[in-house]
């Protein structure tokens, strides 16, 4: 897929006087043009991308930061947060109150590698590029998908980069949550064991009872 910025777009001719508010919104809004086609809302005056079924509803907010650099670094911060609105109506017609939220920031951007020497993150930035890091970690060694990026000099291949990390690590839930229930499971196996716990302890454990009845037993006896 090629990408060219929008003919009115500041992505096409700034500089280091530009300030970082305008080059974030711009980015921003490249990313809504290629959502919103998809059935995407885009609200631009706190850019947030939103997805709707009746079923499942995705959130995924854009934040920047308050250490921008004018000309150097303008911070683009992707937040997602999945609900599920079938689990919403069910618990409230059981008198439990609860916005469906079942999965999000940052649980789905971690996972356990064994691979690696213990005590290690490896993270994996917007643009592909790989780091690592020794730090302690209770349980395993990590990696991590990073959901930061500098988007000061950015170019149409880093934006499509971006969306191929919405795409395979957040969009790829909705078809995930509607659908086999081993598939998911195998999705949710290298999450952290910390935000596994969690998971079983929450929402996501009730949307499993309600979404996969047959299968709640097999969820609780889950280990990961």
């Amino acid at each position: 897929m090629n990408w060219k910025w929008k003919k009115d777009s500041v992505l096409r001719n700034y500089n280091e006087n530009t300030p970082c508010k305008d080059i974030f919104r711009a980015v921003c809004d490249e990313i809504a043009e290629y959502y919103i086609p998809k059935g995407w809302k885009y609200a631009k005056s706190r850019p947030k991308l939103t997805y709707n079924d009746k079923s499942i509803k995705i959130e995924i907010t854009f934040w920047s930061s308050g250490s921008n650099m004018q000309g150097d670094y303008v911070n683009l911060e992707i937040i997602p947060w999945i609900y599920s609105l079938d689990l919403k109506k069910d618990l409230k017609l059981n008198g439990i109150e609860s916005n469906g939220c079942i999965l999000g920031y940052p649980t789905i951007f971690f996972e356990k590698l064994e691979t690696i020497p213990k005590g290690t993150k490896r993270v994996i930035d917007l643009r592909g590029e790989i780091h690592e890091f020794e730090e302690e970690y209770e349980e395993t060694s990590v990696l991590r998908h990073h959901n930061n990026i500098n988007v000061y000099g950015i170019k149409e291949t880093d934006l499509l980069k971006i969306i191929d990390f919405i795409d395979n690590k957040i969009v790829i839930w909705k078809d995930l949550l509607n659908g086999d229930y081993e598939k998911l499971k195998s999705k949710i196996s290298p999450f952290l064991k910390s935000d596994f716990r969690e998971l079983k302890n929450g929402d996501f454990a009730k949307f499993i009872q309600y979404k996969f009845p047959d299968n709640f037993t097999d969820f609780e006896k889950f280990e990961n």
